[in-house]
């Protein structure tokens, strides 16, 4: 019987539930949107979980 290995099942565990989201952004919009985020005390994840919400309830502003 194989030994459990906890890092071969995590890693195995994010390839199957997990997905990355990047973006490229402004230096100044990088900069602008880590200080709000500080200033909300949101992490990365719960702004784009806010943000995904935001646009399903149809309550984000969206500008061209």
């Amino acid at each position: 019987m194989e030994k459990f290995n906890q890092n071969k099942y995590i890693q195995e565990y994010i390839r199957q539930h997990k997905k990355q989201f990047k973006v490229d952004l402004n230096i100044e919009e990088y900069n602008e949107l880590k200080a709000l985020l500080k200033q909300n005390n949101l992490s990365n994840v719960q702004f784009v979980r806010n943000a995904i919400s935001a646009l399903k309830n149809n309550n984000l502003n969206i500008k061209d």
